[in-house]
């Protein structure tokens, strides 16, 4: 069942059936509005004056061990200082309820929701007492706290543990299913970055247990204090570290994409510098791993392009303009996104 077929089923037989059990009322559920990709159906509530989130998990991959192991994750987190969206037992004292809906199995999990608000619900401004630099260092610094925590995490005997990324992202980053043949340089590039990747060490002192979407979709601000709430840990999974900085990094982009080159490189490297003394406030990781940013930042460039390709043969001139744009990084292995390089143009970000 997809999430569309679910959605048509809602009213009728979902929602009344899990607000019971939640102890809720059918009419307090509002619906989030879902985005393409979306892995699950997410409704908000307010009861007796505290917010929550209820998620409905229905992809096949997101079985009940994995949510049982996501959960033990951000409990262990909370209990360690994180601020996360934690999550509350329904009536029968469970965290994680099952449904069934026309056999399709729905796990359910209420949250409480984080304080404040998401930075891009406010056009991406940060509260006005306080600097910018702040909430970057305060993002860095979560990341770091985490990072540390996972360190000493153990999962719970006989439980699942959550997938190492490239089991996670199997499907996505599958090549040979995505990648057309018409572009086998394109496919070289990325099974080889793949295949570097796999080949790195592993310790915990560079390994471990991620939040593995960690961007400012996915964190509440607290307007008045600046403290970060994280959410959706749908896609923890064991990874290296770095790669949260590289999706940093990322995530520092739209601040001076408009920009020059000159002032674009100003501002990543003061948005960076920021990132990391926050970030190293809590963890640090050596001057060998953090080398390899840029080989980080090549994956995500990667992941990027594997999930834009389904549009390959789309008419829309937009589109192909992008694609266009990725592919040519790709090939010719134009690091940082092309960010840095004369192909971007602030006129027409990441398109030729």
């Amino acid at each position: 069942m997809q999430r569309e077929e679910i959605l048509s089923n809602s009213n009728r037989e979902l929602l009344g059936a899990t607000a019971s059990l939640f102890g809720l009322k059918k009419e307090a559920l509002q619906l989030v509005p879902g985005y393409e990709g979306c892995a699950n159906l997410v409704y908000e509530y307010e009861h007796e004056g505290q917010p929550g989130i209820l998620r409905f998990s229905f992809r096949a991959d997101r079985t009940t061990g994995q949510i049982q192991a996501e959960l033990h994750f951000v409990n262990y987190l909370a209990q360690n200082g994180v601020r996360v969206s934690r999550p509350i037992p329904s009536i029968n004292g469970n965290l994680l309820e099952t449904i069934l809906i026309r056999d399709t199995p729905l796990h359910i999990v209420s949250f409480i929701k984080g304080k404040g608000m998401r930075v891009p619900d406010n056009g991406y401004r940060y509260r006005e007492d306080a600097p910018i630099e702040e909430y970057f260092r305060n993002w860095g610094q979560v990341l770091g706290q985490m990072h540390a925590l996972s360190k000493r995490y153990k999962p719970p005997g006989g439980s699942v543990k959550r997938p190492d990324w490239f089991e996670l992202h199997a499907s996505s980053i599958d090549i040979g299913a995505l990648v057309p043949e018409r572009l086998p340089v394109v496919r070289e590039r990325i099974r080889a970055l793949l295949d570097e990747i796999r080949a790195l060490p592993r310790s915990p002192d560079s390994y471990g247990l991620i939040h593995g979407d960690f961007n400012d979709g996915n964190f509440t601000v607290d307007y008045t204090k600046g403290d970060i709430t994280v959410f959706d840990f749908d896609d923890c999974c064991y990874f290296w570290f770095i790669y949260e900085l590289a999706s940093a990094w990322e995530g520092g982009i739209g601040r001076a994409m408009f920009r020059g080159l000159e002032e674009r490189k100003a501002f990543m490297e003061h948005y960076m510098d920021q990132v990391m003394e926050g970030y190293s406030r809590e963890n640090a990781l050596t001057e060998e791993w953090m080398a390899r940013l840029p080989l980080f930042i090549r994956l995500i460039q990667a992941e990027e392009f594997l999930y834009f390709v389904q549009y390959i043969d789309d008419p829309d001139e937009e589109k192909q303009a992008e694609l266009g744009y990725r592919i040519r990084c790709l090939e010719e292995n134009i690091p940082y996104m092309g960010f840095y390089d004369s192909i971007y143009s602030p006129d027409r970000p990441f398109s030729l």
